[in-house]
């Protein structure tokens, strides 16, 4: 399959398609871009990371009537052109990444323009579309609507990648919170310390995935030991050979005296997180980090 970039088609058509019109969320920096990736490569299967601009949610209503719009539009402009609006690499390709791979506060390789899948699809394809924050933030309407998956991650590895790169998270924020869920907004906003709002926001979206069945609740962990194919049930379908990935939960971009921190703090906590990574599983990776330091 080959990627390119092209004019989109503007407008819509009155029958946009009958296939699987599938909501992907997760905590943030939990490989929801490469898992975008993935998926795209599946037959039948279109994956878009992060295609919606922010002004999209202005309220929950809206939200829900935009991402509905946003199926059919992508689903046309899809099946008609093979075109559809994505973040991607500067080449017009989906990426593993959306960071670069260098030390000290990375930068974004990835932006959203207009991209060119050159693969068949049938008119009833699967269809993806992955955001983290606001999707989140309107979930329990979306499980409603939408076949709807979460990735996650060991929460050390989450908090130590947010001190890598500039995302909300990093800053202590959920993007759109204000917009979308208020209360969150304003306890955020409450919380002086920098940590306790990033332990805060990770309790939330773990509180928000419990909303899941857990047969679509799936760990980045899962996805590395088996080379992508555990993203199965997302596309519908089966992928007949695994890829090769390589986790980074100990990558050497990270801080290892940050992490030894961080890492402490989260066995002194009791947020959600703790039903899906124990303590132990934590203190795993901590010690792992820990050992590898040069």
């Amino acid at each position: 399959m080959t990627f390119g970039l092209t004019r989109i088609f503007s407008g819509r058509t009155i029958d946009p398609g009958r296939g699987r019109d599938v909501i992907l969320t997760g905590v943030p920096r939990s490989g929801t871009t490469l898992a975008c990736r993935l998926l795209s490569e599946y037959p039948d299967v279109i994956a878009l990371n992060e295609p919606l601009a922010r002004d999209l949610f202005p309220d929950r209503s809206t939200a829900l009537r935009n991402i509905a719009d946003s199926f059919d539009r992508f689903r046309t402009t899809l099946r008609k052109q093979g075109v559809a609006l994505a973040r991607v690499g500067e080449e017009g390709r989906p990426v593993d990444n959306a960071y670069s791979e260098t030390s000290g506060q990375r930068e974004r390789v990835i932006e959203r323009r207009e991209i060119k899948f050159d693969k068949e699809l049938s008119p009833d394809f699967t269809l993806i579309m992955k955001h983290c924050a606001e999707f989140t933030l309107v979930l329990p309407e979306l499980i409603e609507r939408y076949p709807t998956y979460a990735i996650i991650r060991n929460p050390l590895a989450s908090l130590n990648s947010w001190a890598s790169v500039d995302i909300p998270a990093s800053r202590g924020r959920v993007a759109k919170s204000g917009k979308l869920q208020p209360e969150l907004h304003a306890r955020l906003e409450s919380l002086p310390d920098l940590l306790d709002k990033q332990l805060h926001i990770l309790d939330w979206y773990f509180t928000q995935f419990a909303l899941l069945p857990t047969d679509r609740i799936i760990r980045y962990e899962t996805v590395m030991e088996t080379g992508g194919q555990a993203l199965d049930p997302i596309a519908g379908t089966t992928m007949k050979d695994s890829a090769p990935l390589s986790s980074r939960n100990t990558s050497s971009l990270y801080d290892r005296e940050l992490a030894l921190r961080l890492g402490e703090a989260l066995l002194r906590s009791q947020g959600a997180y703790c039903a899906f990574y124990s303590h132990a599983e934590v203190e795993a990776l901590m010690d792992h980090m820990t050992r590898a330091q040069p």
